[in-house]
Protein backbone atom coordinates (compact mmCIF):
# COMPACT_ATOMS: atom_id res chain seq x y z
CA UNK A 1 0.00 0.00 0.00
CA UNK A 2 2.59 2.54 0.95
CA UNK A 3 3.88 2.56 -2.99
CA UNK A 4 0.28 3.33 -4.07
CA UNK A 5 -0.55 6.63 -5.50
CA UNK A 6 -3.68 8.67 -3.98
CA UNK A 7 -6.07 7.45 -7.09
CA UNK A 8 -4.32 4.13 -6.18
CA UNK A 9 -5.11 3.96 -2.82
CA UNK A 10 -8.56 5.20 -3.45
CA UNK A 11 -9.47 2.59 -5.55
CA UNK A 12 -8.05 -0.26 -3.66
CA UNK A 13 -10.23 1.02 -0.39
CA UNK A 14 -13.11 1.42 -2.80
CA UNK A 15 -12.87 -2.15 -4.07
CA UNK A 16 -12.02 -4.05 -1.39
CA UNK A 17 -13.56 -2.73 2.02
CA UNK A 18 -17.46 -2.80 0.92
CA UNK A 19 -17.54 0.58 -0.84
CA UNK A 20 -18.66 -0.98 -3.89
CA UNK A 21 -21.40 -3.11 -2.38
CA UNK A 22 -23.15 0.22 -2.30
CA UNK A 23 -21.68 2.73 -4.50
CA UNK A 24 -20.68 3.33 -7.67
CA UNK A 25 -18.06 5.29 -9.62
CA UNK A 26 -19.30 8.92 -9.68
CA UNK A 27 -19.60 11.95 -11.31
CA UNK A 28 -19.21 15.85 -10.65
CA UNK A 29 -17.84 15.22 -7.30
CA UNK A 30 -20.58 12.64 -6.06
CA UNK A 31 -20.41 8.79 -5.95
CA UNK A 32 -23.50 7.03 -7.27
CA UNK A 33 -25.63 4.13 -5.20
CA UNK A 34 -25.97 0.66 -6.79
CA UNK A 35 -29.81 -1.00 -5.80
CA UNK A 36 -28.65 -2.21 -2.49
CA UNK A 37 -27.07 0.90 -1.62
CA UNK A 38 -30.45 2.73 -2.22
CA UNK A 39 -32.36 0.13 -0.40
CA UNK A 40 -30.09 0.25 3.11
CA UNK A 41 -29.05 3.82 2.59
CA UNK A 42 -32.65 5.19 3.06
CA UNK A 43 -32.73 7.55 5.55
CA UNK A 44 -28.82 7.42 6.03
CA UNK A 45 -27.45 10.81 7.75
CA UNK A 46 -24.07 10.53 5.36
CA UNK A 47 -20.85 9.42 6.31
CA UNK A 48 -19.95 12.87 8.18
CA UNK A 49 -23.23 12.52 10.14
CA UNK A 50 -22.67 9.45 11.58
CA UNK A 51 -18.93 9.63 12.51
CA UNK A 52 -20.27 12.84 13.99
CA UNK A 53 -23.12 11.13 15.40
CA UNK A 54 -20.36 8.30 16.46
CA UNK A 55 -18.29 10.68 18.01
CA UNK A 56 -21.15 11.34 20.80
CA UNK A 57 -22.15 7.80 21.31
CA UNK A 58 -18.57 6.63 21.95
CA UNK A 59 -18.91 9.09 24.87
CA UNK A 60 -22.21 7.05 26.76
CA UNK A 61 -22.65 3.72 27.90
CA UNK A 62 -24.40 0.85 26.54
CA UNK A 63 -27.31 1.17 28.58
CA UNK A 64 -27.82 3.98 28.04
CA UNK A 65 -28.17 4.43 24.34
CA UNK A 66 -30.93 4.88 22.57
CA UNK A 67 -32.70 2.89 19.81
CA UNK A 68 -32.34 5.40 17.36
CA UNK A 69 -28.23 5.79 18.50
CA UNK A 70 -28.03 1.59 18.77
CA UNK A 71 -29.33 2.14 14.91
CA UNK A 72 -26.49 4.14 14.39
CA UNK A 73 -24.01 2.00 16.19
CA UNK A 74 -25.13 -0.67 13.81
CA UNK A 75 -24.81 1.36 10.59
CA UNK A 76 -21.47 2.35 11.62
CA UNK A 77 -20.84 -1.20 11.38
CA UNK A 78 -22.72 -2.05 8.55
CA UNK A 79 -20.97 0.57 6.23
CA UNK A 80 -17.46 -0.33 6.70
CA UNK A 81 -16.54 2.54 8.85
CA UNK A 82 -14.89 -0.21 11.67
CA UNK A 83 -12.49 -0.63 8.90
CA UNK A 84 -10.38 2.26 10.14
CA UNK A 85 -12.95 3.79 13.14
CA UNK A 86 -13.05 2.34 16.54
CA UNK A 87 -14.78 3.46 19.97
CA UNK A 88 -10.81 3.72 21.84
CA UNK A 89 -11.39 3.33 25.66
CA UNK A 90 -11.20 7.16 26.57
CA UNK A 91 -14.86 6.90 25.41
CA UNK A 92 -13.75 8.85 21.69
CA UNK A 93 -13.44 7.45 17.93
CA UNK A 94 -10.37 7.04 17.56
CA UNK A 95 -8.32 4.77 14.51
CA UNK A 96 -7.76 1.21 13.52
CA UNK A 97 -4.18 0.03 13.02
CA UNK A 98 -5.29 0.32 9.26
CA UNK A 99 -7.37 3.33 9.67
CA UNK A 100 -3.66 4.62 11.41
CA UNK A 101 -1.64 3.59 8.53
CA UNK A 102 -4.16 5.22 5.84
CA UNK A 103 -3.87 8.45 7.26
CA UNK A 104 -0.13 8.20 7.51
CA UNK A 105 -0.45 8.23 4.10
CA UNK A 106 -2.62 11.45 4.17
CA UNK A 107 -5.95 9.72 2.97
CA UNK A 108 -9.18 9.91 4.84
CA UNK A 109 -13.02 8.57 3.92
CA UNK A 110 -13.99 11.89 2.18
CA UNK A 111 -10.03 11.64 0.07
CA UNK A 112 -10.99 7.79 -1.15
CA UNK A 113 -15.06 9.25 -1.73
CA UNK A 114 -13.24 12.42 -3.42
CA UNK A 115 -10.92 10.38 -5.62
CA UNK A 116 -12.98 7.84 -6.72
CA UNK A 117 -16.24 10.56 -7.76
CA UNK A 118 -13.87 11.98 -9.83
CA UNK A 119 -13.28 8.89 -12.52
CA UNK A 120 -14.61 9.14 -15.72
Amino acid sequence: MSQMSSDELANYVFQQHGCKNCHTLGKAGKLGLTDQGMAIGKNYEGCVSLLTSMNLIAQLKDADLTSAQKKTTARFQEFGCTTCHQIVARGKLGLTSYGVKLKSMHMACTDVEKLMSQQP
